[in-house]
């Protein structure tokens, strides 16, 4: 069956502001649920009152190739403090990072990168989730028939997942760890595993999702493993990209594997637990799932 083309339905973008309005009185939003005033100027674990901050947007090539060109917007910000973040000052600081833009100014700058060639408007960060109010504002303004990417950690709710159906096209996840206490030292997460299963096929549910999983050095078999297993088990139809292009950032100060890149028996190991009899639809840094012969890449 053919799905029908991207498309904001106004009445629920209507209902998923006035939702999100209320909500930022005691925020709930995402999975932190900080319970903080941010219409009063508040600030949870995300460090955001009920503005956003812009602090990058472009073109971008570099994501799956079935999104670029893809008009990304990096708003400040985010509920996970991962230690080998790229962007670690926009999340730990994000008041002091980026411009305030009214939702209409940028509206106009989706609709000029649209004409520049974007196949979508893809808002990440930092995270969607915790400026999600913002964003809602800005979709006010752009045309209907906008492809919406949620570029997100899904570390969110079920109510916001179904406030978002319907507004959101694609659901760019990414499932980074696979068990409770690497996501609780790397990033900061509690409950990590029973969170993101509960949470993914909710997304799979509300549109259109493509699952991304980083390999991370010295995680092969804590991490990587679990995360293929759980996803070829419950949701083998969904897109699965596998990225290889782990940079340590803050950890290329320490002595433990996490501080260099993945090394190539992991990255071929790891690549030897795909195939196409496990998921459907796979790629690989973002292109089509290359053969693979004898445990490595051809």
């Amino acid at each position: 069956m053919t799905r029908p083309s991207p498309h904001i339905d106004r009445d629920r973008l209507a209902a998923a502001r006035a939702w999100a309005e209320a909500r930022y009185h005691a925020c709930d939003v995402c999975a932190e649920r900080c319970l903080v005033d941010r219409h009063a100027g508040e600030l949870g674990l995300c460090g955001l009152p009920a503005d956003a901050r812009v602090y990058k947007e472009y073109l971008h090539l570099g994501e799956e190739a079935r999104l670029v060109p893809s008009h990304t917007i990096y708003l400040s910000g985010c509920n996970f403090r991962c230690a080998f973040c790229s962007d670690d000052p926009q999340v730990r600081r994000p008041l002091e990072h980026g411009v305030t833009v009214p939702p209409a100014a940028l509206a106009k700058r989706i609709a000029q990168r649209r004409a520049e060639g974007a196949r979508n408007v893809n808002f990440v960060g930092g995270l969607p989730d915790v400026n999600v109010l913002y964003i809602l504002k800005v979709l006010e303004h752009c045309p209907p028939d906008t492809p919406v990417v949620w570029n997100t950690n899904l570390w969110t709710t079920p109510e916001a997942i179904a406030h978002l159906e319907g507004v959101v096209w694609t659901w760019l996840v990414d499932f980074k760890f696979g068990n409770d206490r690497c996501a609780r030292k790397l990033a900061g997460a509690r409950d990590y595993l029973a969170t993101l299963t509960d949470l993914l096929p909710r997304a799979a549910a509300a549109g259109e999702v493509l699952v991304r999983h980083l390999l991370m050095p010295g995680h092969l078999e804590c991490c990587t493993r679990p995360v293929l297993d759980w996803l070829a088990t419950h949701l083998p139809e969904v897109p699965l990209n596998v990225m290889t292009g782990y940079h340590p950032y803050r950890m290329a100060r320490g002595r433990g594997p996490m501080s260099r890149g993945i090394p190539a028996a992991e990255r071929a190991t790891a690549l030897a637990g795909l195939g196409p009899e496990r998921f459907a639809d796979l790629l690989f840094d973002g292109t089509e799932y290359p053969l693979i012969v004898s445990g490595s890449a051809s």
